[in-house]
């Protein structure tokens, strides 16, 4: 492969991972370590990509040109989702009352909660969750009418967003389509981003769900500043320095 291909092709790596580590691409590209370093010093030098400690992140958020459907992005990443939602269960305490939005990660949680006999408030825009939810004896459970938007299984509009903003709420468990440090939270949908928004705006917490893919994106539509955000559960698989990056504004990045 000649060095131009092969800087390209990192650059094609890194638009479908945003981060990745100088072993990862040795492996993929079938090159030595020298010769990666040195294909990152000149991505870098070019303004295409920053290096880090042991690998590399890219310098400006991708931007997200189509929205998969809930259950095209059921599949994707789910033992991740999984790991997130575990960790975000085991903040929930008796009595808590909550909001629940209409992603996958939050699903996870919802089917987690579901089949626990936590005393647990819970509201929710989502159809799909609300099935999962009903399995708990001890739920009291809220669920949001208003248009649903078919692709998600959400409830949005005026109906929701205004029969949301009667509650105040202990924790917002929130899902995003992506999360950078200059576009803050957003998403492909005007009317999911206001609901997602307004469940923010009513809880004292604010935790986002979202695995490592989601960081270093941009959708159309944003939900919030990364101001409104208290926390953000990822995996393992998000890069430390990109961890650093909210942490350095305030927010608490957890690992599961």
């Amino acid at each position: 492969m000649l060095p131009g291909e092969r800087r390209n092709r990192i650059l094609e790596l890194m638009q479908a991972n945003r981060t990745m580590t100088v072993k990862h691409l040795c492996d993929t590209l079938e090159a030595s370590e020298a010769t990666i370093r040195r294909d990152l010093a000149l991505l870098e030098e070019d303004g295409k990509l920053e290096r880090t400690h042991g690998g590399a992140i890219l310098t400006h958020p991708t931007k997200l040109e189509y929205e998969e459907s809930f259950h095209q992005k059921e599949s994707h990443y789910a033992t991740q989702k999984r790991a997130i939602a575990a960790h975000a269960f085991k903040l929930l305490k008796e009595n808590d009352s909550i909001v629940l939005d209409a992603g996958t990660t939050t699903y996870e949680l919802a089917r987690l909660i579901g089949q626990s006999k936590l005393r647990i408030t819970v509201i929710t825009n989502s159809t799909i969750l609300a099935n999962e939810l009903t399995g708990n004896p001890n739920l009291d459970l809220i669920a949001l009418g208003g248009k649903v938007r078919l692709h998600t299984q959400a409830t949005v509009g005026t109906i929701a967003v205004e029969t949301l903003h009667r509650f105040n709420v202990n924790k917002a468990f929130v899902a995003v389509n992506g999360i950078s440090a200059d576009h803050g939270l957003t998403t492909p949908d005007i009317e999911e981003a206001a609901i997602k928004n307004a469940m923010m705006s009513v809880a004292v917490e604010r935790i986002v769900l979202a695995d490592h893919t989601k960081f270093n994106r941009v959708a159309l539509c944003q939900i919030a500043p990364l101001s409104m955000v208290d926390r953000i559960i990822t995996d393992h698989d998000l890069d430390s320095s990109l961890a650093t990056v909210f942490e350095q504004q305030g927010i608490l990045v957890s690992l599961a």
